[in-house]
Formats: structure tokens, C-alpha cells, sequence
């Protein structure tokens, strides 16, 4: 369930935690364009240049989506991430037993849920990041705001943001349930059965709420 958080903010602002909240009033309009042809991708900005990259022989393109400054590009052996403003591809190979459940991309990252890891992909720092899954570990529930995700599993909570870092996890109490899930742009809570932990777009950490 997705709510606002007016109070959250709030907090943030007086404690000083919060440096990356002005971010999610910014209105990013679609800056990039993506086109495949003859084995390569070509990915565009209105700013003078196009970035090129070639495929690899029998490389297939399964998917192309793009928002904001981001670009994303499925392929049948990798994941591709667009940065315009870099305007710089780059990829993260994928195993041969990998395969992609689900994609976000968002006006400044990517959030990809596979069968054997989840990726994600900083637009304006041009990289991905990749946490694999637990031996029988099994994602549970997902929230991918403007900035940041979080991927609950039956073990642990990981928490993503467009800015710092990569995969940031919380391990969750045995036999735990979550009841809510509240988020907006910049932050992520889960309302457990005897806790609340929160995850911002600003901070490398999670945080437990009184």
C-alpha cells in the first residue's frame, strides 16, 4: 500500500538526515531516446553526441525502455544501463541460468528482479550493482519508487537508492511479518509485527523507528 508521508519529511528536515529529499521535487522530463539496428544501440540526449554499443554475435535485444535520464536495454546474455547524463552505456553480464522476472526503470535508476540475484543501476553515477539470492531465499513483496526500491524476501529487507552505495540489507526478525509498507520518492517504511525499520534515499543505512 502506497501512502504519503508528509511527516516523514518533516522529521527528516529536523534531524538533518535527509539530503537528498529536494531531489524528488525536481521534474525530470524524458531526456534519452534508445534505437537498435544492425547489431548495435544507439542511445540519445538532446545534447550533442550518440553513444554507440555493439552486440555481441547471436546477442538478441528482448526489451527497451527508457525514462527520464535513463535508459535500459535487455538483452538474452546481458543487462544494459543508459546513463544521459554521462551518456555512457554500461552492462552486467547475466549466468546462463539467470532469468529476469521483472524491470522498473525509473527517471534516474533500474531495478531488475532476477531468479538468481536482483540488479540495480545508478543513472547518474553510470553503474550497476548486483545482490544475489540466498540459498532457498524467496522475494516476498517489492516497492521501486522515483529514488529509491526495497525487496523484502522471507529473510531480509534490501534497500537501493538512486545515490549512495549499492544493495543495503536489514536483517529481518525470525517468523516476522509485514503488515504495511509506506513509501514515497525518497523513503521506504515497514510496519512489522513488533517494529518499524525505514530506509532513505540519502542515507547507506536502515534505520529502526521507536
Amino acid at each position: 500500500m502506497k501512502r504519503a508521508l508528509p511527516f516523514v519529511l518533516v522529521g527528516c528536515l529536523g534531524m538533518g538526515v535527509c539530503p537528498s529529499v529536494g531531489f524528488a521535487h525536481d521534474v525530470v522530463t524524458d531526456q534519452v531516446s534508445i534505437i537498435t539496428s544492425h547489431g548495435q544501440l544507439f542511445g540519445m540526449t538532446p545534447r550533442e553526441g550518440i553513444a554507440r554499443q555493439f552486440l555481441s554475435a547471436g546477442e538478441e535485444v528482448l526489451a527497451i525502455e527508457a525514462k527520464g535520464e535513463t535508459g535500459f536495454v535487455q538483452t538474452t546474455a546481458r543487462l544494459f544501463g543508459f546513463s544521459g547524463v554521462l551518456q555512457r552505456w554500461v552492462s552486467i553480464n547475466l549466468s546462463s541460468g539467470e532469468r529476469v522476472l521483472t524491470s522498473a526503470v525509473r527517471p534516474r535508476m533500474i531495478i531488475v528482479q532476477g531468479q538468481e540475484a536482483v540488479y540495480g543501476f545508478q543513472s547518474d553515477r553510470g553503474r550497476w550493482k548486483r545482490e544475489a539470492w540466498g540459498a532457498g531465499e524467496s522475494l516476498q513483496r517489492s516497492v521501486v519508487e522515483n529514488l529509491v526500491a526495497v525487496m523484502v524476501t522471507d529473510r531480509r529487507a534490501l534497500g537501493f537508492s538512486a545515490f549512495t552505495g549499492g544493495f543495503f540489507p536489514q536483517d529481518l526478525p525470525v517468523g516476522s511479518q509485514i503488515y504495511d509498507i509506506q513509501s514515497n520518492d525518497n523513503v521506504v517504511i515497514l510496519r512489522l509485527s513488533n517494529s518499524m525499520i525505514v530506509f532513505r534515499s540519502g542515507l547507506a543505512i536502515w534505520a529502526e523507528l521507536p
